[in-house]
């Protein structure tokens, strides 16, 4: 509006009526104009504020940590494994299990490869030398390598504990969780009274350069347990009663949620600075809680070794009233719209999408939500919704994973659907 008044101004030919109506329009018009557009702005953020991303306060940070990095006191990452911050051996159960016919896992090693060849070393079965160190002897055993579970297992929990709550489930973007491999000893070996296992060193052959020991997969969850400050009170249903827990000395910019295994739990509701649950338990209680750690409190990414990795979206208007209200716009424009919005993408260029009778091909991605169960549709029943994609950096051994982690929230947008993806 003001560059149309200049040009106006600049049609008047007489320069006293142009100094006049100038003056005229600055003391006046001019000012209108700037509070008409203070209001549309105002309006503007108003209307877009008006709905919150629903996952906000979860978003769900990963990387890995050398062991003596982990700090216990930690704002933000926390092991997966909480008991895992010290790899202790118990000699007597690893002779116990031994003398059992039972297989045990010495320690877990981090591989630093991409996906086709974590599988590949795998699938293999080779026997691979290892040394256990005690502080009497050395022992040269033979070991084989067998994927890590326990790390999936947790995220599947995590996922149980969404459901419990009635909250949005967002793939956890944790390509980390699943490159551990335990080295396994399933071979008899007589051990010393009073030996203690000091170190065990294992060589990987021609894999020697991926081997990396001694790390943990952290997250930004925490299990905590906070009780109710106040008596409970009972709930509109007349049935059940609702514990108020103060939520204030945790931080209240954290996302919380009830943990399994609560007595009688029913639901949860969450306010500002309290989080209500509802449970047919009568009686003060302590409350275990997840807690996830807000972004805010990520100081410097740029200081890990290895990179942190979420499954944050940056959703405009569109995206936020999309993810509400639960709309798929099934098109090309409103796929790349999807995967554009995820910290993820900025490494991958959405190509095409194409649907497909049949996959011959290895396949490159696989399901970040293996564990959730679709009792509707049959799979071999399914096509192929294969997702191509352009690397923007091809030598990065995670590419792979990112992939997998888009094409996973996409699967869970088209369930029709078996969702594949393709670098190009």
């Amino acid at each position: 509006m003001k560059e149309l008044i200049q040009q106006r101004l600049k049609h008047i030919s007489n320069l006293d009526e142009r100094r006049m109506f100038r003056k005229v329009l600055e003391d006046v018009y001019t000012h209108i104009v700037d509070y008409n557009m203070d209001m549309y702005d105002k309006l503007e953020k108003r209307i877009y504020n008006e709905i919150n991303d629903p996952l906000e306060k979860f978003y769900i940070y990963t990387t890995i940590l050398d062991r003596k990095d982990v700090d216990p006191i930690s704002e933000f990452f926390h092991p997966i494994l909480e008991e895992e911050t010290e790899e202790l051996f118990d000699l007597s159960e690893i002779t116990e299990k031994l003398n059992a016919g039972e297989s045990i896992i010495l320690t877990s090693i981090f591989l630093k490869c991409d996906a086709l060849t974590f599988h590949e070393i795998l699938k293999s079965n080779r026997e691979y030398k290892a040394l256990i160190q005690t502080d009497k002897n050395k022992y040269e055993v033979k070991v084989i390598l067998k994927q890590t579970t326990r790390y999936s297992e947790e995220i599947e929990k995590i996922y149980h504990i969404f459901q419990v709550n009635g909250s949005q489930w967002n793939t956890i973007n944790c390509p980390y969780a699943y490159r551990f491999a335990d080295v396994v000893l399933h071979i008899d070996i007589v051990f010393g009274n009073g030996e203690t296992i000091t170190e065990i060193t294992v060589d990987l052959g021609e894999y020697e350069t991926y081997k990396v020991i001694n790390h943990i997969p952290v997250w930004n969850i925490k299990h905590i347990t906070l009780s109710d400050k106040s008596f409970p009170m009972p709930a509109k249903d007349r049935i059940n009663f609702e514990h108020i827990v103060s939520i204030e000395e945790e931080g209240t910019e954290n996302g919380y949620m009830a943990d399994l295994g609560n007595t009688d739990f029913e639901y949860l509701k969450r306010y500002e600075n309290n989080i209500v649950i509802v449970s047919h338990y009568e009686k003060q209680n302590n409350w275990a809680l997840v807690k996830i750690e807000n972004n805010s409190n990520l100081k410097d990414r740029q200081k890990f070794i290895y990179e942190v990795l979420s499954n944050k979206r940056e959703l405009g208007f569109a995206g936020r009233f999309a993810s509400v209200k639960s709309l798929v716009i099934r098109t090309k424009g409103e796929i790349a719209r999807l995967m554009q919005c995820y910290e993820t993408a900025k490494d991958l260029t959405f190509i095409d999408v194409e649907i497909l009778e049949h996959y011959n091909k290895i396949q490159q991605t696989s399901d970040c939500n293996h564990f959730i169960d679709e009792n509707i549709r049959v799979d071999r029943f399914k096509k192929v919704m294969l997702i191509k994609f352009e690397a923007h950096n091809k030598e990065d051994y995670l590419m792979l994973d990112k992939m997998s982690f888009i094409v996973s929230e996409i699967q869970i947008l088209f369930p029709e659907y078996h969702c594949i993806g393709e670098i190009v």
